[in-house]
């Protein structure tokens, strides 16, 4: 009886768990179904107006001004919106122009105005507030834009009353049109391209459709609904749709022109070395070397792992650091039987604390650093390193304490299902190589069967000691090609070196881009290799698309709106503070702006951004704030801001793809629990470090 009874008991278990089964498979199937809805919606959406939609025609008109005197040029079309936006590209001094009351009235400037104006008599009815546009008097020639959002409400809402009561007075002057007008205010002759855009899109409204563009792809992304680089894809050709239905659809040309191609570039070259330097073995050399070093303590180990990537992040960029040294990672923690995926999502935290240091450690510390304007403020390589170096030590120090008291037990934990994911990507990537490819492929998924078959009978790496790990090391872990590896040495020393002169006023030819495209070909004329697609296959593709399809939705939300909104919001809030509080106010807006907006933007455009903030923080007369201490915190919040998440710095991207081909997997969630505490710790301490020294002392 009782036999029976616990087979009864079995026997309903096992129907219960059958049903809860079924059940989660179809609520898996209705997921897959909505999510396959919603992305044809979204294509339904960008394909129709994109189909219907041409690219918008500029309408430029090139004016010629003599000194003091008038130009009009009449709308084609009225407004039927809230703004009208002019948009002026020239010798212009965006600088002043943004900040004019600090500038005098002789300077050489141009007034625009928009006006309604009777046909007939040319009577002006409505005339729109003066918005002058300051000129560079000295070469050299350098074209810049600007761009101006008119409020016409006040016009709309009188024209069809004024239209109506003058047909009922018969008066013949009854049709009105518009017209801008523009008067050089010098007496130096002017010239300046003029486009109006008679219905912009509304600032309130491309906010809300910024924002909602960036939900969008943040919940495919965090919920890995869809791989991080189609997410991307279909973000930003949704935001080319809005554009489109907009009537702001840009030209083929002008989208590709939206693309970092130096960045992609970077990747790209060090991706090609990185590839080739791979199979001379030098990645296993030099975590046998780092294990020998720390005498077999783990904590030892990592100390000197995360202080080496951190410091050597500052001379090389941390992109290149980082395709180096998580290789050596993955290897070394395979070795002594660490969580990888722990390790390596450190690895990538203390690369974008370190390449804080120098404005060559990290990309927006690039695009800061060679900023015409920054340079103008007495930023150079020597100072730009002292000012950030206190915040950054202290930060890379507290960060380690941090990590060492949450990940001390984590560090050990799930060896062997980490063991038994990495082995079935492994043997997914296999199906898809070639042949010629498969040889490293497969050494190392017997490796990794080895130390599984090890693990499951208790006489894993992490139980062995030091002696046996590493002697085990010596045996597996050797320079497979050293003529190959001469080679590579030969090539990263130029792309080095190339990478230091970067910073040398007088080297204006070199740009980090093309010293990594550069040392890559230099590699590959070196190695001689018969077969090309072996390195190419190696190249993270996916993650290059990642970075441009990001890129052009970035620059897509500057043309919706969003990103001038936020512009806007910044400088009218500091103006608004006590004159005593806006340099601490400013420099807490910047920072934590930069950092929250590279954290679910990306550092990269988030400075792209932030700098134009910057520079008319700095540049405007009625705050007459230091630059310099602007530029500090912003490069902190750039650099810091990117742990945040796994899309928020270049090196985040790269790691989690390098990982990824190792057979350990990198999600959203296993970065954000790391990522974003540490992200906000750092942030804290640079801003106390900036208020400490910008603050209460005055280093500036």
């Amino acid at each position: 009886m009782a036999a029976a009874k616990i087979f009864d008991i079995l026997l309903e278990h096992e129907q219960f768990s059958n049903e809860r089964l079924r059940r989660r498979a179809i609520c898996k199937r209705i997921l897959v179904l909505l999510k396959i809805a919603v992305f044809l919606a979204a294509w339904a959406f960008f394909t129709l107006f994109i189909v219907l939609k041409a690219p918008e025609t500029t309408n430029e008109r090139l004016i010629s001004l003599q000194p003091n005197k008038s130009y009009s040029v009449n709308m084609d079309v009225d407004p039927s919106g809230r703004f009208v936006c002019l948009k002026l590209k020239g010798n212009i001094d965006v600088i002043r122009t943004q900040n004019a009351q600090g500038n005098h009235a002789s300077d050489t400037h141009v007034d625009v105005t928009l006006e309604s104006f009777t046909v007939g008599s040319n009577k002006t009815l409505w005339k729109s507030s003066v918005w002058s546009v300051y000129m560079v008097d000295a070469a050299p020639y350098s074209t810049n834009t600007v761009k101006k959002m008119i409020n016409v409400v006040d016009w709309n809402k009188n024209q069809s009353a004024e239209k109506s009561q003058r047909a009922g007075d018969g008066d013949g002057d009854g049709d009105v049109d518009m017209k801008v007008s523009l008067i050089n205010m010098s007496n130096k002759p002017a010239g300046v391209s003029l486009m109006i855009v008679p219905d912009p899109v509304d600032p309130r409204l491309g906010t809300w459709l910024g924002c909602l563009l960036l939900v969008f792809l943040y919940a495919l992304i965090a919920f890995e609904i869809a791989d991080r680089a189609f997410a991307a894809i279909l973000v930003s050709i949704t935001a080319l749709g809005m554009l489109s239905m907009m009537d702001l659809r840009p030209s083929f040309p002008h989208i590709i022109s939206w693309i970092d191609i130096d960045t992609l570039m970077l990747l790209f070259g060090m991706m090609v070395m990185v590839a080739i330097l791979s199979d001379t073995g030098l990645f296993d050399v030099l975590s046998l070397f780092a294990y020998r070093l720390s005498n077999g303590k783990i904590w030892l180990l990592l100390f000197y792992l995360y202080m080496f990537t951190g410091l050597l992040s500052a001379l090389l960029d941390n992109v290149t650091m980082v395709l180096m040294i998580v290789p050596v990672t993955v290897r070394l923690c395979e070795a002594v039987g660490l969580h990888t995926t722990l390790v390596v999502i450190n690895i990538v935290i203390f690369s974008n604390v370190g390449g804080a240091l120098t404005p060559v450690g990290d990309p927006p510390n690039m695009i800061i650093a060679t900023n015409k304007d920054v340079i103008a403020s007495g930023v150079n390589f020597g100072n730009f390193t002292l000012h950030m170096f206190p915040g950054v030590i202290v930060s890379m120090m507290i960060v380690f304490g941090i990590m060492y008291f949450i990940t001390r037990n984590k560090i050990y934990t799930g060896r062997a299902s980490q063991l038994r994911h990495s082995i079935e990507e492994l043997e997914k990537l296999l199906r898809n190589m070639k042949d010629k490819q498969r040889e490293s492929a497969m050494r190392r998924l017997s490796d990794l069967r080895e130390r599984l078959k090890g693990h499951e009978n208790n006489t894993t790496s992490a139980n062995k000691d030091f002696d046996s790990n590493l002697n085990d090391m010596k045996r597996k872990y050797r320079i497979r090609d050293k003529v190959l590896l001469v080679k590579c040495i030969v090539a990263f020393t130029f792309a080095v070196s190339m990478f230091l002169l970067h910073s040398v006023p007088s080297m204006h030819g070199i740009s980090l881009a093309w010293a990594a495209v550069l040392a890559a070909i230099l590699l590959l004329i070196l190695a001689d290799l018969p077969d090309l697609d072996k390195v190419l296959s190696r190249v993270e593709w996916d993650t290059l698309i990642f970075f441009a399809a990001l890129f052009i939705l970035t620059e897509a939300l500057v043309e919706i709106g969003l990103i001038d909104t936020v512009s806007n919001l910044v400088i009218d809030y500091v103006v608004s503070v006590d004159k005593g509080s806006q340099l601490l106010v400013s420099i807490m807006l910047v920072l934590w702006i930069s950092a929250i907006g590279a954290a679910f933007i990306g550092n990269i455009p988030i400075t792209t951004m932030m700098l134009k903030i910057t520079i008319r923080l700095g540049n405007n007369e009625r705050l007459n704030l230091p630059m310099q201490p602007l530029v500090w915190a912003m490069a902190f919040g750039a650099c810091f801001g990117g742990n945040g998440t796994l899309i928020g710095a270049s090196a985040n991207v790269v790691s989690a793809g390098i990982a990824n081909q190792y057979g350990h997997q990198i999600d959203f969630k296993s970065f954000f629990i790391i990522g974003f505490p540490i992200m906000l710790l750092t942030v804290v301490i640079a801003g106390i470090y900036l208020v400490i020294v910008h603050c209460l002392f005055t280093w500036h």
